[in-house]
């Protein structure tokens, strides 16, 4: 892995009395290594597009996120407060894994990329499009006889543990930070939460 990706540190979240450790990396470095990676440098997308497969224009085309309605939807409510902005569409996904055959040792991985990569280089990890986010607590909860009782409360802190990690998106989006593209180019990035996949990226 490039060593522009930062180091994991170990968090701590509470619930119901109850402590647990995520392992995580800055989301907003994490965000700086794939949008300033020389590699992407000419892949990269800076704003929406609208494409059509007829002459007229009255029937659209959707196939990369910055021909979606979403992204020209936020960038134009973006920019009647804020003009100027690149918005950096950040996708998360996450997949429990089992790691052993035996023991029922388990990690709980979470990868994030960016939705100004083409969806090519996302989907291959042996572009380098994907980065490992986080390490989820994977905690059994034995001690919750109550199945949906056991059950919510892993969900709970699974929620929380990503609101801990995402919490720099929140100003970050709404402000902007300068950000250079691989090439050296800084513009004002405002990055968002476009999509979430429990399963693996599309």
């Amino acid at each position: 892995m490039p060593s522009s990706r930062p180091r994991f540190k170990r968090g701590t979240v509470s619930l119901q009395g109850e402590s647990f450790h995520v392992y995580f990396r800055d989301i907003i470095q994490c965000i700086r290594a794939l949008y300033g990676h020389p590699q992407f440098s000419s892949h990269l997308v800076f704003a929406p597009e609208r494409h059509y497969s007829d002459p007229d224009q009255t029937i659209r085309v959707y196939h990369e996120m910055h021909t979606g309605k979403w992204w020209w939807a936020t960038q134009t409510k973006l920019e009647e407060k804020c003009p100027g902005a690149t918005i950096i569409p950040i996708i998360i996904a996450t997949d429990k894994t089992q790691i052993t055959t035996w023991g029922g040792k388990q990690a709980y991985p979470v990868y994030m990329t960016i939705g100004n990569l083409p969806k090519d280089i996302r989907r291959k990890p042996s572009r380098g499009g994907q980065i490992l986010l986080a390490y989820l607590p994977t905690e059994k909860l034995e001690h919750i006889t109550n199945t949906s009782a056991r059950r919510r409360m892993l969900l709970n802190i699974m929620h929380k543990c990503l609101k801990h990690i995402l919490s720099p998106l929140k100003d970050a989006g709404s402000n902007g930070l300068p950000m250079a593209s691989g090439n050296g180019f800084v513009r004002r990035c405002h990055p968002i939460r476009g999509l979430s996949s429990h399963e693996r990226f599309l």
